[in-house]
């Protein structure tokens, strides 16, 4: 069966939320679709309720592989998809109606791009954010974008017969950047088309991937920008771009973590990278006073 999207949902342990995930999706005023749920070795009820609830449901399918990470997940429902484009969802996110459409109207206005997205929002204990991304203009974007990070996290359209298409890093080791790497991979030699439109909400929970043990994060920013440096070319200028973010990246998780020494060391790794940038400057600053100092500094204002 050919159908013009297939979306493509990993989930481990997130029954609580993968039900409303899917139910976005089957809510879509675009319905040329199939919907294929890679259950990454889940060990609560997932898929005894997955068939409860969507048995005999034929846009929806469950595809179960031992415990594997994300990245081995989303590769593993792209090598199963029968869809013109894939689309990956994160199990705790949701897609407005429209979003399907959205894409389609697009993919036909610029005659069939191989990797487009639209913008998302936040929602955290009933109240709406929006990030980074919501700033950037509409239009085409190459790796450059994602030097200094991922905006737009994994949540990306692509075109399945293409044949450049670079697959997620499936090493468990790099969970929870291999969305990043994915993206600076595939945009060296190819470009990302961003829609201003907002069609996704991202569920800012406490379980949520980036609100991992900060140690973690730190770790895994540090291996993915290795590996970037390694299977990417880059300018020198890319290089330092590159690092300069890592290194204050991982100096701000070390600052949440109250470790000054290290907030430092990586913060004046990433001043040498690209020189002193106004977000360097107030980091050092509030490392320099100390957390103990700003919060008395704060209740005396108030």
């Amino acid at each position: 069966m050919s159908v013009f999207f297939s979306i493509i949902i990993p989930t481990y342990n997130r029954w609580n939320h993968l039900r409303t995930a899917i139910d976005s999706v089957l809510a879509q005023t675009f319905t040329d679709f199939e919907l294929i749920v890679v259950n990454d070795g889940s060990t609560d009820n997932t898929v005894v309720n997955f068939d409860k609830t969507y048995n005999g449901n034929s846009k929806v399918r469950l595809i179960t592989q031992s415990n594997q990470e994300r990245g081995a997940a989303r590769n593993n429902g792209l090598k199963n998809a029968a869809g013109k484009y894939a689309f990956f969802l994160d199990s705790d996110d949701i897609m407005f109606k429209n979003h399907l459409e959205t894409l389609y109207n697009k993919i036909r206005e610029l005659k069939e791009p191989d990797f487009l997205t639209t913008k998302y929002q936040f929602i955290r204990n009933g109240k709406i954010t929006f990030p980074d991304v919501c700033k950037i203009k509409e239009g085409y974007y190459d790796y450059k974008l994602f030097l200094n990070g991922n905006p737009i996290g994994a949540n990306v359209c692509v075109r399945v017969a293409n044949t450049d298409l670079h697959p997620f890093e499936s090493d468990r080791r790099y969970s929870i950047t291999e969305d990043w790497m994915f993206h600076v991979q595939n945009y060296r030699k190819n470009k990302l088309y961003v829609i201003d439109k907002i069609t996704i909400q991202m569920h800012d929970h406490d379980e949520r991937s980036m609100r991992a043990d900060n140690s973690v994060i730190i770790q895994r920013t540090k291996l993915a920008g290795e590996w970037i440096h390694q299977h990417v070319s880059l300018t020198e200028h890319d290089k330092r771009t590159l690092d300069a973010f890592v290194n204050y990246f991982v100096a701000i998780h070390s600052y949440v973590d109250g470790k000054k020494s290290e907030t430092l060391r990586h913060l004046f790794k990433a001043i040498r990278a690209t020189g002193m940038k106004k977000k360097y400057g107030i980091l050092l600053a509030k490392c320099l006073v100390g957390h103990s100092a700003i919060q008395k500094m704060k209740t005396i204002k108030e």
